[in-house]
């Protein structure tokens, strides 16, 4: 039974029971039994304990309901709890305090940046009476407690009202462009990522999502792209990385040695992306390796517990890239062949194309010419690698000819990014001074990420407004950003490549009285929003090229989705309107996973269906509780009950109106199949019907695993940092 208490300044004082009486009697004013809250957490108490862990079992036994009544009680823990922190630390009661006086102590403090926050005006002021009246669940709180706010001494000393004042006037200035932002971040209308909401108003901008990077087949190029993926990683950039290389016993230096292969090569990354911190984890990388790649059969097995241990490269990540012809190939079981970069270069060439015929007759001009090759057959082929990918569930997919044919670049995509969705075209360099010269011929694709919630917004009008808001928020991103060198700068800024993509989108579905059901009326509903998604983004992207002056260069602005789209239903939006008409954006549309953003803005993570209707994550801090409140139990479909050629369905409507990519997960309950274990043969129909509907690639497989159904304080018994195995930029 508890007997002291260590309060914040290290002192101990008796516990009194009336005090957590009256914690539990503030908090449940918005429903729920205090007195059954104050006993269950008294009784889980020990005799010695710090007033933190109080709070945080009080927290805990809210959650343990399982129930939004009692997450609403934490919601105001979580907030009282800040405000007392801000009061200790900063010396101010936020509740009583104006946004003048807190802006103040913020910057006296130095949490914001002197020369990033604009002077103080009394519009300021309005808007934030406006945005304390918002109120939050819990989970989204939890994770601007965990992820966003200032900090000191790992105390948070912001609101979430306040932090969202702060980054949209480090963007926009005293503008209303500012109060837009400030109201959509706070709404749930708008996420951004983590480096752009943890930072920008203390003067970092450090907020480009996702780095794409390709090598060349020479000592300099592949050194330079390493030097890349470090450098970009410390940027909290998320890394996508190809070597088109030699492979292992190749003839190097005229055959008086012999190529090492590549597994050297992708272990100098593996080690590069984990020197530097991304504020709350390590980087992370996902290696591109083309389907004729010699070495792709031991490429896959690297990810796998199938071999040495000395030999794995478990912890990067592959994405297996093919094209229409490979497809092909799978479908009518024809023969596949492996070639060397260094005996094929002119296949390796052709190989991003969409012409499948052209590149067949490409290779069999050079079977037939006795070049070197392996023929491998294509179905065993692709089984090897989806039996790893159902192993790991890491193994990703993505078909460049549907990359390069859905698109507006002139230029060649060759490869996606960390998380699948970025469709940017790359070119290797030569050197290290290529990468630094203004005028070096090298290419790094860069993309700047954030998303809209259409279930929190409320109209046609509003959306419209949301997304030229967000457009104009993303570029200011890119502008203020450190650039690492002057290629990149350029570069950069020559395409302001961005990925907003859509967020809850399961909860949309419900809210609407609908399911990923795979009906005519449901996929039609969806394509109508991505439709509008993008229509607005590319009418936003024309507006902004209007009024700041700034074109995007490499891209074809007669290129509209429409001319490319797969499915039958018909456009509703006046695309002709703007066909031929300059943007300031390369490309727009990207559709992310959204798993902290999300929470943040109380909604499902990205396109996909809720795992569980009630989600416990472990969090640096303690348990994120999320209830999806829109889903009705026996009525809605979870991830694990929908069928995923279906789910591909609605990606492929979704992907008629993205002129990027989307990271789309796939599901899989062994519990449905005899002896626990999915046939091939399924899993292959899948891969098959995925990519046969237009879709440009495949991310994670998720497995489903009773015994993530736990309690709560089960979960919390030994309890570790947890973090996500993605970017902070990324996986927004």
């Amino acid at each position: 039974m508890i007997k002291e208490v260590i309060k914040a300044d290290g002192s101990v004082e008796k516990f009194d029971l009336e005090k957590l009486s009256r914690w539990a009697k503030y908090a449940s004013k918005v429903g729920g039994d205090w007195s059954e809250l104050a006993v269950e957490t008294f009784s889980k108490l020990p005799e010695k304990v710090s007033s933190e862990v109080i709070h945080q079992t009080m927290l805990d036994v809210c959650y343990s309901k399982q129930d939004i009544v009692y997450s609403r009680v934490a919601s105001r823990l979580e907030v009282a709890q800040i405000r007392k922190n801000i009061s200790r630390k900063l010396g101010i009661k936020v509740s009583k305090s104006d946004f003048k006086t807190i802006r103040k102590v913020m910057l006296d403090k130095g949490l914001w940046c002197k020369d990033t926050i604009p002077p103080y005006s009394e519009k300021q002021e309005e808007v934030y009476a406006e945005l304390v009246k918002v109120k939050l669940e819990a989970w989204q709180v939890s994770q601007w407690v965990d992820k966003y706010l200032m900090k000191i001494d790992d105390v948070a000393v912001e609101t979430p009202q306040i932090a969202s004042l702060g980054i949209a006037l480090a963007l926009h200035g005293d503008t209303q462009d500012a109060y837009d932002l400030a109201s959509d971040l706070i709404n749930g209308r708008t996420n951004l990522p983590t480096p752009a909401l943890n930072g920008c108003r203390n003067g970092d901008f450090n907020g480009v999502s996702c780095c794409v990077i390709s090598a060349g087949d020479t000592v300099e190029s592949i050194e330079v792209a390493q030097h890349l993926a470090v450098r970009m990683t410390a940027k909290k950039a998320g890394i996508g990385i190809e070597f088109t290389t030699r492979s292992k016993n190749d003839k190097v230096k005229n055959g008086r040695i012999k190529h090492l292969g590549k597994h050297a090569i992708f272990a100098h990354t593996d080690t590069g992306v984990k020197e530097f911190t991304q504020e709350t984890r390590g980087g992370s990388a996902t290696v591109g390796v083309v389907v004729i790649d010699p070495e792709i059969y031991n490429i896959a097995l690297w990810k796998s517990q199938r071999i040495d241990i000395e030999q794995r490269l478990d912890k990067l990540d592959y994405s297996f890239i093919f094209n229409d012809a490979f497809l092909d190939a799978v479908v009518n079981k024809k023969d596949w062949f492996l070639f060397s970069l260094a005996d094929a270069p002119e296949v390796y060439e052709k190989f991003y194309a969409s012409n499948v015929s052209e590149y067949n007759a490409l290779v069999e001009d050079h079977v037939t010419k006795g070049i070197k090759h392996t023929k491998v057959k294509a179905l065993d082929l692709i089984k090897h690698l989806l039996i790893i990918r159902q192993e790991t569930g890491r193994l990703y997919c993505f078909n460049v000819s549907r990359a390069n044919s859905h698109t507006p670049f002139k230029g060649v995509i060759r490869l996606s990014n960390l998380c699948q969705e970025i469709c940017l075209e790359t070119v290797p360099y030569d050197n290290m001074e290529d990468l630094y010269l203004d005028n070096g011929k090298g290419q790094t694709a860069f993309c700047s990420l954030s998303a809209q919630v259409p279930s929190n917004i409320s109209s046609d009008e509003e959306y419209e407004r949301v997304v030229y808001t967000t457009v104009k928020t993303v570029n200011q991103i890119i502008l203020k950003c450190p650039k690492m060198t002057k290629n990149h700068e350029r570069t950069m800024l020559e395409k302001m490549s961005l990925g907003i993509g859509i967020t809850g989108l399961a909860d949309y579905l419900y809210q609407n009285g609908m399911d990923y059901d795979g009906s005519d009326e449901s996929l039609e509903y969806v394509a109508d929003l991505a439709e509008k998604h993008m229509f607005y983004l590319y009418k936003a992207s024309i507006r902004v090229s209007e009024e700041t002056g700034i074109v995007a260069k490499g891209v074809d602005f007669n290129w509209l989705p429409i001319d490319t789209k797969i499915n039958k239903y018909p456009p509703k939006q006046d695309w002709e309107s703007i066909r031929g008409k300059p943007r300031a954006n390369a490309v727009l549309v990207a559709h992310m996973p959204t798993e902290s953003s999300a929470l943040a803005s109380g909604v499902t993570n990205g396109l996909y269906p809720p795992r569980k209707p009630i989600i416990n994550k472990k969090s640096r801090k303690g348990v994120v509780q999320f209830i999806c409140k829109s889903f009705v139990n026996g009525e809605n479909k979870l991830a694990w009950d929908i069928d995923n050629v279906i789910l591909s369905r609605y990606y492929s409507v979704i992907q008629d109106y993205s002129d990027q990519g989307i990271s789309a997960d796939t599901y899989n309950d062994p519990n449905k199949f005899k002896g626990g274990k999915k046939p091939l043969s399924l899993v292959l129909k899948e891969w098959v019907a995925h990519f046969t509907l237009g879709n440009k690639s495949m991310y994670y497989l998720n497995t489903y695993d009773a015994d993530d159904d736990v309690n709560i304080f089960d979960l919390l018994d030994g309890m570790v940092e947890v973090e996500e195995e993605d970017c902070e930029g990324c996986k927004i």
